[in-house]
């Protein structure tokens, strides 16, 4: 079976990675294909993956993401006419479930983001098979057009896929001057997202005078960010695609504007504070309410907070991981779908009122609540 992958974010090479080694290993022929954005073939590259480059990024503004996209879906289609998959998968792609559908190829989709709602409006309706992490309420995702027979809800998130094959490799720290457990990471706002609605400076800028004086990996997102965290004498920011998964396996604490780098790190058992302006996710409301993060945007509060995770580091780390344990992997999910649909030419999907409680459509029943007490931190 051929199976093609689209991957239009950096965090989605990580998230599919142990999708493409799986499939290939199991002798299906894998297609993947990205766009110019944010490093993404450095890191395709770093993994030794085959893909085609098609379209790029569109920038910040919607008359410039609207043609980018528009080109993309077109020059995609070509390609896909051309090679004739047997099956589309994506994460927040906005032209692989248009392309797919219109070609009538059936799809796998991971949605994780309820607030990104024009994205989800140019995908959810084309894809038949919708996978979402269970905080989310599923009535935000039907209200954009998802099938409520085409959905599967998974107990997690999507950064515990990021840990296909990991170990830590401490190779990083040497080439970074770095020290175990000596360093926080930092990632600055997602501000050319079209979900973002914050401010230029970000929280950050005004967090780090507040910190101990410790050597900070700051990932910014554009060269207008960098610019304004260079005068920070303890401020690392590489200049390259780096092992980000041993980075934050092997931080003191992990501090970020962001949500990708944050979930990442509580999915190793880092302490993890998130600085967020705009609206949250729902997994980041669950995260918070899990006690597995923190969240504020008022600099003393982070500041404050950041130095008692350093304290206790050792026991809210063991805590963290307790919790991670018990969750569902999406990439486990993923392939199984996928042997499913090979064998029977269907896909397991759940009725949104069979996979919830009575007037919450939020999936598994009980998650929020857990069958036992959870300490608190």
């Amino acid at each position: 079976m051929k199976v093609w992958i689209d991957i239009t974010n950096a965090p989605h090479v990580h998230f599919f990675k142990g999708v493409i080694k799986e499939l290939e290993k199991a002798g299906h022929e894998v297609l993947v294909t990205t766009r110019e954005f944010d490093g993404l073939t450095g890191i395709l590259d770093m993994f030794g993956f085959d893909y085609y480059v098609v379209g790029k990024h569109g920038g910040a503004t919607l008359e410039g993401k609207l043609l980018a996209s528009t080109e993309r879906m077109y020059k995609l289609s070509k390609l896909i006419i051309e090679e004739k998959p047997d099956l589309a998968i994506y994460k927040h792609s906005a032209e692989a479930p248009r392309v797919a559908f219109g070609l009538q190829i059936p799809s796998i989709g991971f949605v994780d983001n309820e607030t990104a709602v024009a994205q989800n409006k140019l995908i959810l309706p084309y894809t038949t098979l919708l996978l979402y992490p269970t905080a989310i309420d599923a009535y935000e995702l039907l209200r954009c057009g998802a099938d409520p027979n085409g959905m599967r809800p998974v107990k997690g998130f999507s950064e515990l896929a990021h840990l296909y094959g990991f170990i830590p490799d401490r190779r990083v720290l040497k080439e970074m001057g770095l020290k175990h457990g000596e360093y926080i990471v930092m990632r600055t706002e997602p501000i050319k997202a079209n979900y973002f609605n914050g401010p230029p400076k970000s929280v950050l800028e005004d967090v780090i005078p507040l910190l101990p004086e410790v050597p900070i990996v700051l990932f910014p997102r554009t060269e207008e960010q960098r610019k304004r965290f260079e005068y920070f004498e303890n401020v690392i920011m590489p200049e390259r695609p780096v092992d980000s998964l041993s980075l934050l396996y092997y931080a003191k604490l992990m501090i970020g504007a962001g949500g990708t780098m944050n979930r990442e790190a509580i999915a190793l058992g880092t302490p993890t504070i998130s600085t967020y302006p705009g609206k949250l996710l729902a997994i980041t409301k669950w995260l918070v309410e899990k006690g597995l993060k923190f969240h504020s945007t008022d600099p003393v509060k982070v500041a404050r907070m950041a130095e008692r995770m350093m304290e206790m580091n050792g026991s809210y780390r063991a805590y963290i991981r307790s919790v991670v344990s018990g969750l569902e992997n999406p990439m486990d999910v993923i392939l199984r779908e996928i042997e499913t649909y090979e064998e029977f030419g269907t896909f397991m999907t759940m009725k949104v009122e069979e996979a919830s409680d009575p007037g919450n459509a939020r999936g598994y029943v009980g998650l929020n609540e857990g069958s036992h007490k959870e300490k608190q931190h």
